[in-house]
């Protein structure tokens, strides 16, 4: 379990710190534990999208990607999913890869193994059903993952994917400044983190933005390709490359 004495501690370390003892940790645990935080294909970058679909934005959001000739990862809500088959049947239609982010936005740390199992079982084979194609992949909400929920993930068949930039696209400031911090710290090979709308948190409610969604895509899309990256989906990356791993567990 991961203790608010290891946050106090990973803050003390600081940015630099943290790095070298990440790649101490994952030297050892990651062949072993090991998420999937970036990709080997250096001159492709894997955009992600979370707890979709949505009826507003997806559609405006497949619009775009179309235009721009751009397959992404949809980290999908089954609970969403459910409400709105139609936009699955689109995202997928549209040559787009279907993951799982869970039938809601709870934390599997909060289960353990046998419950976390069951939940992941179920979400995994109902988002199947409903996507008429099998999913591969996993994203914890907010990333929250213990050894227990890990292990439960592959048990279930999943390969658990989180990633190596986040644009923070939850905190509402301006389009120019969400992109321009998910770029920052994107690298060739990476996974970048986006929201194509936001799960309210049942601890803290539902976070609000005023930027427009479908204008970050678009600008993430061009940013990436001006950068020599040519945007692609987490299952492209990781066979073109293989995929960088990491330990990856956090409350």
């Amino acid at each position: 379990m991961v203790t608010p004495q290891y946050w106090k501690l990973r803050e003390r370390l600081g940015p630099g710190g943290r790095r070298r003892v990440r790649a101490g940790v994952d030297a050892v645990v990651a062949p072993v534990l090991g998420s999937v935080r970036a990709t080997g294909a250096t001159t492709r970058a894997a955009i992600t999208f979370d707890d979709g679909p949505d009826p507003e934005v997806t559609p405006l959001l497949l619009e775009a990607l179309a235009e721009a000739h751009v397959t992404c990862t949809f980290f999908v809500l089954v609970a969403q999913a459910r409400r709105h088959p139609e936009l699955l049947g689109a995202v997928s239609a549209a040559g787009h890869e279907i993951a799982l982010h869970g039938d809601d936005h709870g934390r599997l740390t909060e289960l353990g193994y046998r419950g976390a199992h069951r939940y992941l079982v179920a979400a995994r084979d109902e988002l199947q059903s409903l996507a008429r194609a099998p999913v591969h992949y996993y994203r914890p909400p907010y990333g929250a993952q213990s050894v227990a929920s890990y292990l439960a993930a592959r048990r279930a068949g999943l390969e658990v994917v989180v990633w190596s930039a986040d644009a923070d696209d939850w905190t509402d400031r301006s389009v120019e400044q969400v992109v321009r911090d998910g770029l920052n710290g994107l690298e060739g090979g990476g996974i970048l983190l986006l929201h194509e709308r936001l799960e309210p948190d049942p601890r803290n409610g539902a976070p609000t933005t005023s930027f427009d969604r479908i204008d970050m895509a678009r600008r993430v899309i061009a940013g990436a390709r001006d950068r020599g990256w040519e945007p692609g989906t987490v299952g492209e990356l990781v066979r073109t490359g293989g995929p960088r791993r990491t330990a990856w567990f956090r409350p």
